[in-house]
């Protein structure tokens, strides 16, 4: 039986080959080529199109040569690495119905189908950080930004889903996790704002209002937009009772 081979994208590069790191892929452009074979598994991909896609400012022949070579390290360097990869004449493939797991699978589809804060927190676990983030090939960047889109969007359902069934200690955990992955993100401002506030803690979140001020100032040079403002006028103006009407 053929062990499972654990492909880790998101954050830092990682293979595990049933229980055992895989070392050997350690080279960006090997970690490339795997990366872009192992997300568009489910169709052939052509030779052109990669040797084009890495080695954009090459010329065509030294492009399909560099492919060639890299192809024939990566199956090299990958445990029974005919059980992964599929080579043809015009096309090569990570074939889709080998024993693999890839965490951006499991992320998005995890994302996609989560009916409940459990499993969208459960899947939220599979984003350890960007689609390698050492990697700066034109191909990866609407890629990386695709993903780190659907990340912020889960942890903004997330923080909702925790405030609505009043977990409200576990939403500010994930409100501050998303302006970690987006300090600009105004909404998870006004999300620490209401938490803290629903948690009786007025001043911490008139504390998270100055913060949203001083950075939207420092990086973008403007002012909280003018919802932002009127939260914090209510808070600024009410006391101790502001739970109630913000419930």
């Amino acid at each position: 039986m053929i062990p499972i081979l654990h492909v880790y994208l998101l954050g830092d590069f990682r293979l595990i080959y049933g229980d055992a790191p895989v070392t050997t892929v350690n080279t960006s452009r090997l970690q490339a080529l795997l990366a872009y074979l192992v997300l568009q598994c489910h169709a052939p991909q052509s030779r052109r199109r990669l040797a084009f896609l890495l080695w954009p400012n090459s010329t065509e022949a030294q492009a399909h040569t560099n492919l060639r070579t890299l192809f024939h390290r990566l199956r090299s360097a990958l445990p029974t690495a005919d059980h992964f990869l599929h080579a043809e004449a015009q096309t090569l493939q990570w074939l889709p119905d080998a024993s693999f797991t890839l965490d951006v699978a499991d992320f998005e589809n995890g994302v996609s189908s989560a009916n409940s804060s459990t499993i969208l927190r459960q899947a939220l676990a599979f984003y350890h950080g960007d689609l390698l983030p050492d990697h700066y090939d034109d191909w990866l960047m609407p890629e990386r930004e695709r993903l780190r889109q659907i990340y912020g969007e889960a942890l903004e359902r997330l923080i909702l889903l925790l405030e609505r069934e009043r977990d409200y200690l576990a939403a500010i955990r994930y409100a501050r996790r998303l302006l970690q992955h987006d300090s600009l993100h105004e909404s998870a401002y006004r999300y620490l704002m209401r938490l803290h506030a629903l948690c009786g803690d007025r001043a911490e979140a008139l504390r998270v209002y100055q913060a949203c001020v001083a950075v939207l100032q420092r990086e973008l040079t403007v002012e909280p937009s003018q919802v932002t403002r009127d939260l914090y006028e209510r808070l600024h103006a009410e006391g101790e009772g502001s739970r109630e009407i913000l419930e």
